[in-house]
């Protein structure tokens, strides 16, 4: 039996976020950058094969966004990706650093 593996696309605005948060570290260590990357792609994997495994960014209290509607992935210790899941799609829509604040990113 083949395993079912869902199309991972990462949105422009994520793919943008991913790219700030890398250079952002290269400043400082570009193995830590590496290793984000390195992380990302691993993460990003685990999507394929099951979206399903990862639970619901609950945090998310926005207008317009229903509860359970989104899902996070945590990777490289302290970042998240969120994601939505539709047919056999996996839309990745924000790449986030969570030390941060990000109220303004759910507006």
């Amino acid at each position: 039996m083949a395993i079912k593996k869902y199309n991972v696309i990462l949105a422009k605005r994520a793919d943008i976020m991913l790219l700030l948060h890398t250079e952002f570290l290269a400043r400082a260590s570009s193995l830590a950058a590496r290793r984000l990357i390195s992380d990302f792609i691993k993460a990003k994997n685990k999507l394929a094969e099951n979206p399903f495994q990862f639970p619901f960014a609950d945090e998310i209290d926005a207008p317009g966004i229903a509860p359970e509607v989104y899902r996070k992935c945590l990777f490289f210790g302290r970042y998240k990706a969120l994601f939505i899941i539709e047919d056999n799609n996996v839309f990745i829509d924000a790449i986030i650093d969570c030390r941060q604040d990000n109220k303004d990113l759910y507006r």
